[in-house]
């Protein structure tokens, strides 16, 4: 009987270190809020730049920021899309190079703290339309970015660039989404919850251990 009790206080304590250990890693320092913008600059040789977008010969670049939603980290998210398009729709256009642009990526963090941060270089390549093709990438000086607690790392292909598509005649204007994988570093608070939880998991096996000895 008194092995018996044992067992139970040492499953209790289990159990409880457990849900220690848990809610340690899952509060809401996990959910990431933001919201992003896109600005451009820069134009030469036939291409005319604004803040809100880039033109030449018929082709036009624009930038669709993110709005302010709440994201629940680890995940992927969409940071904005780069829109392509073509005019006239029903004309074509041989491969034209977008020469000298520049962009500025900026993402607005609110949760889990709040800050700012700029992605930047230059875009370059040419665009074609009917029939459609696309050199046309963005090459930013950074990867992988840190707000915070919150880490961003852009999915780029195995070059570092971000791949923009041109306009088709199905698809004109046509997006490409900017997208990062986001995680949030577990609060230094947090790691304090973490370790007594994992603790009594560790005294609760000692005990266990010592129990099976005395039987």
């Amino acid at each position: 009987m008194p092995g018996h009790r044992l067992g139970l206080v040492l499953r209790a304590g289990v159990v409880a270190s457990a849900l220690v250990a848990v809610n340690a890693v899952s509060g809401p320092a996990q959910i990431v809020m933001l919201s992003t913008s896109g600005t451009f600059s820069g134009g030469t040789g036939g291409t005319v730049c604004t803040a809100a977008q880039c033109t030449v010969d018929g082709f036009t670049l624009t930038f669709s920021g993110a709005p302010a939603a709440p994201y629940l980290a680890p995940s992927l998210v969409d940071l904005g899309q780069f829109i392509t398009s073509f005019a006239p729709t029903g004309g074509s256009a041989g491969l034209t190079q977008f020469n000298g642009v520049n962009f500025v990526l900026q993402v607005v963090q609110t949760l889990p703290s709040g800050g700012v941060a700029n992605v930047s270089d230059g875009i370059t390549g040419r665009l074609a339309y009917n029939p459609s093709a696309s050199t046309l990438v963005w090459s930013p000086v950074v990867t992988s970015f840190s707000i915070g607690l919150a880490n961003y790392n852009l999915v780029t292909d195995n070059t570092g660039n971000i791949n923009i598509q041109a306009p088709t005649t199905a698809d004109n204007p046509n997006p490409t989404s900017v997208k990062a994988n986001v995680s949030v570093t577990p609060e230094p608070a947090t790691l304090l919850l973490l370790a007594p939880g994992l603790a009594g998991l560790a005294i609760a096996a000692r005990m266990k251990r010592r129990s099976r000895d005395l039987v």
